[in-house]
């Protein structure tokens, strides 16, 4: 068994602790500024709505006394949550998501409180909207500047990261790049153990019982969180005792499986009956999830055709008066799990073939687009028709952009993994589009580079990943470009 350290620039002398505070002085700071500008976004929107609408600012106790309570209350359910845990998931993965469900909760149990009270008798309406608003801006500004925070003070050594040792089983391949991955978070790694190969593969082989006790003692002598175990498919009975002989440790001990590092990333702890089983994310797979996801989308659609139907009429007469032709034009494509869908937009070209009749794509000055639809196109218009495929269940309002059918088998056998894309349903806009990775995909470049966007989609969806793709659908230079 072999045994080393980290470099000495990830060595963090007690000093530098004592100098920069722990985690514990970090998250009560984070806790303590979260709990502040959601005070104070509540008690502003207050001050602000009377302005508006009684035309004079009012101070009420009451209103500051709530204004507290929801920020106290949100930080409580924060806590609950182990959402200040600044090197968990909950903090670093699903912060936004998690923080928003915890303030609407606040506002929830407020309400409840003063409803049971019957103390809400001068509680207005517009006053609560207003709030509501405000601390969920207030909210997701503020988390995003303190993740950026923590992770400069966690990059520079202010605060002492967990302490932990690595052991690589026989056998584990591929160590490397875990490796580099972990030097390049700066973990804090005390004690890297190799271990050479273990005769016969027994976990009775005396020379292992050495370099177990010999590992337990080293542990024991420093301040060592957790340790994580590396191995690979070979000698499992040997990770399994290594397993049993530290938990003697009071730490956490964590296995990372070498050939499923890159699944693991995408995955998450489940259940099947009374076991726990390993569950890789394709998407809203939860029954929470499906439901926000699908509410969200026809709630968002049915409100956008309510209030863009003039403009639809509008786009239609424009297109009857330019051209020949029907207004609305169908093609066959591949949906959810690769189901063939119609997929609905404003007609843009004075011919219009369908997929299976040797499918084109449009290129820049294409003589087919007509002088409406050049307009349509790069305005995004011409897709509006595709919220009626949202209503009826087809596509989703944020998702990877359905491909023709002809365009899918022309590069399948080329990119691997090509059709996982389709684990979700197909969208009016994608994480794709908004990097400017729309128009023509007329090499394999550009399709791949577009097919890694639509899987970073599927692998990381969240309904705030969804949101914030529709804002920069709307106001990002990069969703309008290549649009001809």
């Amino acid at each position: 068994m072999t045994t080393n350290t980290l470099p000495p620039r990830t060595r963090h002398t007690p000093t530098t602790i004592l100098a920069y505070g722990t985690q514990v002085f970090w998250t009560v700071v984070v806790a303590t500024v979260e709990m502040i500008v959601i005070a104070c976004c509540a008690f502003g929107a207050f001050l602000a709505y009377s302005a508006v609408v009684y035309g004079v600012i009012f101070f009420r106790s009451d209103y500051v006394l709530a204004s507290i309570a929801v920020g106290a209350l949100y930080v409580a359910l924060c806590i609950a949550d182990n959402q200040y845990d600044l090197l968990g998931p909950e903090w670093n993965e699903h912060s936004r998501s998690r923080g928003g469900a915890a303030l609407a909760l606040s506002f929830i149990t407020l309400l409840t409180a003063g409803y049971l009270t019957n103390s809400l008798g001068g509680y207005s309406r517009g006053t609560f909207l207003a709030q509501l608003l405000a601390t969920l801006l207030g909210q997701i500004a503020v988390r995003a500047a303190l993740r950026q925070v923590v992770d400069r003070v966690r990059e520079h050594g202010h605060w002492r990261r967990e302490s932990m040792a690595v052991l690589v089983m026989p056998g584990a391949r591929g160590v490397g790049h875990v490796r580099a991955r972990l030097a390049a978070r700066h973990e804090h790694i005390l004690r890297w153990y190799d271990f050479p190969s273990v005769p016969d593969g027994t976990r009775g082989d005396a020379s292992l019982e050495v370099q177990l006790c010999e590992i337990r003692r080293e542990c024991r002598a420093l301040p060592i969180d957790a340790v994580l175990i590396l191995f690979g498919s070979d000698n499992m009975e040997v990770v399994s005792h290594t397993v049993a002989e530290l938990s003697e440790l009071p730490v956490r001990i964590q296995l990372l499986p070498i050939e499923l590092a890159e699944l693991m990333r995408r995955s998450r702890i489940g259940s099947y009956g009374h076991l726990r089983v390993l569950e890789l994310f394709c998407g809203p797979c939860s029954l929470r999830d499906r439901f926000l996801k699908r509410a969200f989308d026809i709630v968002g659609s049915a409100a956008l055709l309510t209030i863009l139907w003039p403009l639809l009429v509008a786009v239609a007469a424009l297109i009857k008066l330019d051209s020949r032709g029907p207004v609305l034009f169908k093609q066959m494509r591949l949906g959810f799990n690769n189901e063939p869908i119609q997929v609905l937009k404003f007609r843009s070209m004075s011919c219009m073939e369908d997929a299976r009749d040797g499918f084109r794509q449009a290129v820049r000055d294409d003589p087919r687009v007509t002088r409406v639809g050049r307009v349509l196109r790069r305005t995004n218009i011409d897709e509006l028709p595709q919220l009626l495929n949202v209503l009826r269940g087809e596509m989703s309002l944020v998702g990877p952009r359905p491909h023709a059918v002809a365009h899918n088998h022309m590069f399948a056998d080329q990119i691997h993994r090509m059709f996982r894309r389709h684990n979700v349903k197909p969208g009016i806009t994608g994480w794709a589009q908004v990097n400017g990775l729309r128009g023509e995909t007329d090499t394999f470049e550009k399709m791949q580079k577009r097919i890694e966007h639509d899987l970073y989609y599927v692998d990381n969806w969240s309904f705030f990943f969804d949101l914030k793709i529709l804002v920069r659908t709307v106001i990002s230079k990069q969703a309008y470009s290549n649009a001809y």
